[in-house]
């Protein structure tokens, strides 16, 4: 782990550089936060797909379950696409 003092230091040096850029410390930082809430987002919906399950009171394995179970349901419809070739012949 850093010492406080690297952290320090490291913090004025990028804050010395982005100056330069004409870009503000805060700035850089809030692109930072964004760049890793989105590198992230699978694991803040698996999170919010869990807590929803929580207060419905499902499990992991019955959500797994309804997923398969619509998946089987959406492969078994036809196609509109292939049907319009049907009807256009």
């Amino acid at each position: 782990m850093a010492s406080q003092r690297d952290v320090k230091q490291s913090k004025e040096l990028v804050q010395t550089l982005l100056s330069v850029k004409g870009e503000t410390y805060n700035e850089w930082l809030h692109a930072q936060h964004q760049a890793f809430i989105s590198d992230h987002q699978d694991l803040i919906m698996e999170g919010l797909m869990h807590y929803q399950d929580t207060q419905e009171g499902k499990t992991t394995e019955q959500r797994t379950e309804k997923k398969a179970s619509d998946q089987r349901k959406t492969d078994e419809q036809p196609h509109t696409s292939t049907l319009k070739g049907v009807e256009e012949a």
